[in-house]
């Protein structure tokens, strides 16, 4: 089965009403088709935002394909608003059901290495402390990302679920 099916397929994409999804980079599993099928589908889309100068990241709204399209690129050649765009951030919503997360790596159990500025173990902690229910965390990886361990501090998420793909 397509990797990006297993995606789709996944009961809790499929009953998200709210989807947090990285832009991805060119190593990483990429997400274009689950972006178009966000807004086939209706979810509320958003997507990850580093202001210049600052160590958090924001989940901020996304409205539309074309509004992806007209996304400048950043530092580190990610699309994403500009610093003076405002946009809803996830925080101004009532919940948040999914979050596509990325990884370097990931062990079976969800632990995770990210790329160590930790935006993503801040963004989900500030998730779990403001909302009734945890988001479900999901990674994507490729087969060659997962890993027999993963050292961890308090401070890291251990995610939900990870999905890998052979290609």
């Amino acid at each position: 089965m397509c990797f990006i099916l297993q995606v789709l397929q996944h009961p809790q994409y499929v009953q998200a009403k709210s989807v947090s999804v990285y832009l991805s980079l060119e190593k990483e599993i990429q997400t274009g088709e689950l972006l178009e099928d966000i807004f086939k589908s209706g979810k509320t889309c958003f997507i990850p935002r580093v202001r210049a100068g600052s160590s958090e990241m924001e989940m901020i709204q996304l409205h539309s394909l074309d509004d992806y399209a007209d996304l400048p690129v950043n530092k580190w050649n990610i699309k994403q608003p500009s610093d003076d765009n405002e946009r809803i951030s996830i925080f101004d919503t009532e919940n948040l059901d999914l979050v596509l997360t990325p990884g370097l790596a990931f062990t079976r159990n969800g632990k995770r290495l990210g790329r160590g500025k930790g935006y993503y173990d801040r963004f989900l902690a500030r998730c779990f402390r403001r909302y009734k229910k945890n988001p479900f965390t999901l990674g994507l990886a490729f087969k060659e990302q997962i890993v027999s361990d993963i050292p961890t501090t308090n401070t890291d998420i251990i995610i939900d679920q990870v999905l890998y793909t052979d290609n």
